[in-house]
């Protein structure tokens, strides 16, 4: 896991580094949102959240930045919000610029009731290029970061998500992915690729049952 020093999202303009880019990631979480409450964590400019809302019983979301506060969008950390106040929590691509990322998954599953749902992109697609990613996580670490939970689905896609599948073979994935992050393997691992008809994502996300 490579961690290094990121750019705060909204330093230039208030969307820099939070463009609405995961409207297929929000677009499954609207499916698992029908009929609950839902509290989009690090919503930033709210389309992802209007999108919930189509779906959900109440959709609200909250941020650090006060230049995105609006009706439905409230300015505080997850900290501050109640235990057990939420029926889904949903966190897209925000955990890759949080430091302190085990304590916030913690806080993320004490506010949810019954799921959570977590996308973040694949280190070994993106090598943490990105300016405002304090890191990114290889497919075993990011499931690593739920370990303490019994049922979590897995899934790959494409950064938007519009292209998403769930990951079934999650060893053989990992094993993949990680010969691809390891010095000369790479061959190796383009091989595997293709006799077992894997594919490497560029995304990844879980859905956690926290119930």
């Amino acid at each position: 896991m490579k961690v290094k020093e990121a750019r705060e999202c909204g330093d230039e303009h208030v969307l820099k580094g939070r463009e609405p880019l995961q409207m297929g990631w929000y677009e499954f979480a609207s499916t698992l949102a029908e009929g609950r409450t839902v509290l989009d964590v690090g919503c930033g400019s709210g389309e992802g959240l209007s999108l919930l809302a189509t779906k959900a019983k109440k959709a609200t979301g909250i941020d650090l930045d006060p230049r995105l506060k609006r009706e439905d969008i409230e300015i505080c950390d997850i900290s501050q919000v109640p235990d057990k106040s939420y029926d889904l929590v949903v966190c897209i691509d925000v955990i890759e610029h949080v430091e302190n990322d085990r304590e916030f998954v913690r806080q993320l599953a004490r506010v949810a009731r019954d799921k959570l749902f977590v996308s973040t992109p694949n280190f070994t697609v993106s090598r943490n290029a990105h300016p405002y990613h304090v890191r990114e996580y290889t497919p075993a670490e990011f499931e690593n970061m739920f370990k303490e939970f019994q049922d979590v689905t897995l899934l790959g896609g494409n950064s938007s998500g519009e292209i998403r599948a769930e990951i079934k073979r999650r060893n053989t994935y990992h094993f993949i992915n990680a010969l691809y992050n390891a010095r000369g393997t790479v061959l190796l691992a383009k091989v595997l690729k293709r006799v077992l008809f894997a594919k490497v994502w560029a995304h990844q996300a879980a859905v956690v049952e926290i119930a």
